[in-house]
């Protein structure tokens, strides 16, 4: 069974000199898993990727087959250790990151029950007004009064399963977070971090520890949830099965790992003093400074827009590249059109709601909107209002955030599309800074692996090592100006749409 934490694994016995060695990051996220080889140094080695299916059964509901997370990084694995051609003995540890609030069932075999549901997955808004309505107080206690009690969290989504699976629940052994699950594959060990455990609004912040009141009120037994630990400990080795199928070495040491906040604001260092972490990926979120990294705010669909845009343009077969944009695939193409377009897309604008919205106000109804199209306006215009549309849902999450004044520093795959980061800094009006290593989460998971084998003091003291700034993007105070008139529109439109967003027909 999976219920190994306490067990005694089998390490490697693999020297410890300076410069020696290597750190393995796994990025388990809504959209993408990747894979990434660092030397000692923070410097990339080896990638590869894979962009396992999402789901959309039903108009709001948004799952993934954790099947199909695992046979993604074991691809990804295997095929970053062939591209490096390095010896898998000289693996020094696994670190893993994982995307959030999305839970996966499995059995007393370890074998995942269900398909699981993602954050943006809106379907329990009648569990979330019940709770809120009945117990915020409790609620309030628990999480605390800064976070909000939505749809993106766990505990709703678990309170909807035992409403209306409650065979599910009764099958379940254990209930693990995405990168719980891998580590699981990986290790057979069972545990999560606090950070992520916070994400799941089960966790309570004063004790460290499941919230006990939390699971009774939502009906899950506290035993089905798994052991807390710091992301950095050890808690498994490699086993034989996973060995086999990754070509990790037996053995090889696997941490606990993080949720992707954590990880990616230590793959970019984002713990100095007024450095905000600015990521760009399938949704997109602004992190404050902190050892825990707080997220300030998040989008629902930024990177998610700009790939579902490729369908209705009539845009297919994306290539698989080691980069975001891919080269040579159509993404590139499409970016190449939209620098063409001058700022403004010629009077269009795209409310970036995809699938509703998660800031600055929770909105679980908020519907996607081009506003001024024309027969005029072509795919190049189409994909620059939807760069705009998500870099101005940024600035109303910054303006409510009270971050402005503070650097940042941009990471995620859409911080590799030179474009869109001077778009981003044109409308905020905040110089963006750039690091060498943009997959910033896989970073951060190599880092953790590095501190719990002992290659590295301590987590901070290796991110401000290894993480490098290469690149600015300053402000151009012309465009600035304009995007500033523009905005304004923007949020007049959201406005006047916003009450609409619940009238329409499903």
């Amino acid at each position: 069974g999976p219920d190994r934490e306490s067990m005694t694994p089998i390490w490697l016995e693999v020297p410890m000199q300076a410069g020696e060695g290597y750190l393995l990051g796994v990025d388990v996220g809504t959209t993408t898993t990747r894979c990434v080889l660092f030397d000692l140094e923070g410097m990339p080695v080896a990638e590869a990727y894979r962009e396992p299916r999402v789901h959309h059964p039903q108009i709001n509901w948004t799952e993934a087959e954790p099947e199909d997370w695992w046979d993604a990084t074991v691809a990804v694995i295997r095929e970053t250790l062939q591209r490096a051609e390095v010896p898998s003995e000289k693996i020094l540890g696994v670190g893993l990151c994982g995307l959030q609030h999305a839970l996966v069932p499995i059995d007393s075999e370890g074998r995942s029950l269900s398909r699981s549901m993602l954050w943006m997955d809106q379907r329990c808004q009648p569990q979330v007004e019940q709770l809120v309505r009945e117990h915020s107080d409790l609620i309030e206690e628990i999480i605390g009064k800064e976070r909000a009690f939505s749809t993106m969290l766990s505990a709703p989504k678990l309170r909807w399963i035992v409403e209306n699976e409650p065979d599910l629940v009764r099958h379940t052994h254990k209930f693990l977070l995405v990168k719980d699950f891998i580590r699981f594959r990986l290790s057979g060990t069972v545990a999560t971090d606090p950070h992520d455990a916070a994400g799941t609004g089960l966790f309570d912040r004063r004790t460290g520890e499941w919230s006990h009141s939390m699971l009774e009120l939502i009906g899950v037994p506290r035993d089905k949830m798994p052991p807390i630990h710091d992301s950095t400990q050890v808690v498994g080795g490699v086993t034989e099965e996973a060995a086999q199928a990754t070509g990790l070495a037996l053995g090889t040491p696997v941490v606990v790992g993080s949720g992707d906040v954590l990880c990616t604001c230590t793959g970019a260092n984002a713990f100095d003093p007024k450095r905000a972490c600015l990521y760009l990926g399938t949704a997109a979120w602004i992190s404050i400074p902190g050892t825990r990294g707080s997220t300030i705010g998040a989008t629902a669909t930024t990177g998610a827009s700009l790939r579902w845009l490729m369908e209705p343009l009539g845009i297919g077969g994306l290539q698989r590249s080691d980069s975001f944009p891919p080269h040579g695939s159509s993404y590139t193409a499409l970016l190449q059109e939209a620098e063409s377009v001058p700022p403004g897309s010629r009077g269009l604008i795209f409310l970036p709601h995809l699938m509703g919205e998660r800031g600055p106000r929770h909105d679980p109804e908020a519907k996607g909107v081009f506003f001024g199209l024309t027969l005029a306006h072509g795919r190049g215009d189409i994909t620059r209002a939807v760069l705009e549309g998500c870099a101005f849902q940024l600035r109303r999450i910054l303006e409510n955030s009270g971050a402005y004044g503070w650097e940042m520093v941009a990471v995620g795959g859409g911080a590799k599309s030179a474009l869109w980061l001077d778009i981003l800094a044109d409308v905020t009006g905040i110089a963006l800074l750039v690091p060498r290593v943009l997959e910033a989460g896989a970073l951060g998971a190599a880092i953790f692996a590095g501190v719990g084998v002992g290659v590295y003091p301590g987590v901070q003291e290796a991110a401000e090592a290894l993480v490098q700034i290469v690149g600015q993007h300053e402000p151009n105070r012309a465009r600035q100006d304009l995007y500033g008139r523009i905005y304004s529109i923007f949020l007049d439109l959201e406005e006047r749409v916003a009450p609409l967003y619940g009238r329409l027909p499903l």
